[in-house]
């Protein structure tokens, strides 16, 4: 958990990152930006802030060499002394600059902030935020006059959405500190990578979420990529295999793997399958197995959402089972060559 009640803005840092692909410039402040507003600053800690709600962490991958620019590199060195938060800042929007070469990647304000007194997990720390901002908006402004009204617009910053933020906790250092990260705007599939990886080098730390994720990606890969017609298992059988799979984790706090395979795989061919599959996966990604783990219900919610049962019927349909698939029936009609599925339920909602 992360909470901000306690924490102080204490540097400020403000520049625009356009895009170096575009030619846009990069403009860079010679001065903190000082907050003596405390309205200011509190709508802005709260902008900043309020997104990170998750036990999502994050790490660096490693210091890169000191002749090269590096948020971690920069940061350690933000951490080490406060006086070099301004070239250091420099440092960053520069290096984020430099990034931006996609012709779809957004220029934008980015912002760069050093707190003090963050809890994180129970942890009172020092943390330095990054965050741009992609879009605006247009607000109307009304101003009231003694017998009429006057109406303007201007385009600004929405507060209430964080397009791209990372939070960098000074805590954890020997494991490449402790990260949040948001992204918004990562839609673009060319540019998904951009901000994590391009950007911030990071990647996710090795926790409950982590294993929790891994694992459920894997399982929905064996059900998708083994469990196929192609293999004798029908498309009934290969979701239910699916909704047990994802429903497992919904009601664990602790899995085992041995406990997993016997619960929802059942039958020793499956099982076999999976073990072969699930070697070839860790493989593939580079993961290190692990035989038990911790449940992240953050890793479950958002993962379930990827392991729905849903049967395409050319492209006319879609058909959603949830469960009770005993209540589904599959068939072939002779008479007018074709395939067909019978559903029984007992109320209709």
């Amino acid at each position: 958990m992360i909470d901000f009640t306690r924490a102080q803005l204490n540097n400020f840092y403000v520049s625009f990152v356009g895009n170096k692909g575009l030619g846009e410039e990069l403009t860079l402040s010679e001065t903190e930006f000082k907050l003596e507003d405390d309205f200011l600053k509190e709508t802005l800690i709260r902008y900043f802030t309020q997104a990170f709600k998750t036990d999502i962490y994050y790490q660096f991958k490693g210091k890169v060499d000191i002749s090269l620019a590096s948020v971690a590199n920069a940061c350690e060195d933000i951490f080490n002394s406060q006086k070099n938060f301004i070239s250091k800042s420099k440092e960053i929007a520069n290096h984020l600059y430099n990034q931006s070469v996609h012709p779809k990647i957004k220029g934008g304000e980015f912002f760069v902030c050093y707190f003090n007194e963050v809890n994180v997990d129970g942890e009172l720390c020092d943390a330095i935020g990054l965050f741009k901002c992609e879009n605006k908006e247009t607000f109307l402004k009304v101003y009231q006059h003694i017998d009429n009204f006057e109406l303007d617009c201007e385009n600004g910053i929405n507060i209430n959405k964080l397009d791209k933020g990372c939070l960098i906790f000074n805590a954890d250092k020997k494991n490449g500190y402790k990260l949040s990260i948001i992204d918004n705007n990562n839609k673009v599939a060319e540019c998904a990578a951009y901000w994590e990886e391009d950007f911030l080098n990071a990647k996710l730390k090795t926790n409950s979420y982590y294993h929790t994720k891994n694992f459920m990606d894997m399982s929905r890969g064996f059900c998708e990529e083994v469990l196929t017609e192609a293999n004798n298992v029908d498309k009934q059988n290969q979701m239910m295999m699916l909704n047990r799979s994802a429903s497992y984790f919904k009601d664990k706090d602790h899995v085992t793997v041995s406990n997993f395979e016997k619960d929802v795989l059942v039958e020793p061919d499956v099982i076999t399958a999976f073990k072969e599959y699930r070697n070839t996966y860790n493989d593939k990604l580079n993961l290190t197995a692990v035989e038990e783990f911790d449940v992240s219900n953050t890793a479950v919610k958002k993962n379930s959402k990827y392991m729905k049962s849903v049967v395409k019927l050319d492209k006319n349909f879609h058909l959603y089972i949830h469960s009770k698939h005993e209540y589904v029936e599959r068939g072939f009609d002779e008479e007018k060559g074709l395939k067909y599925y019978k559903l029984y339920y007992i109320n209709e909602a």
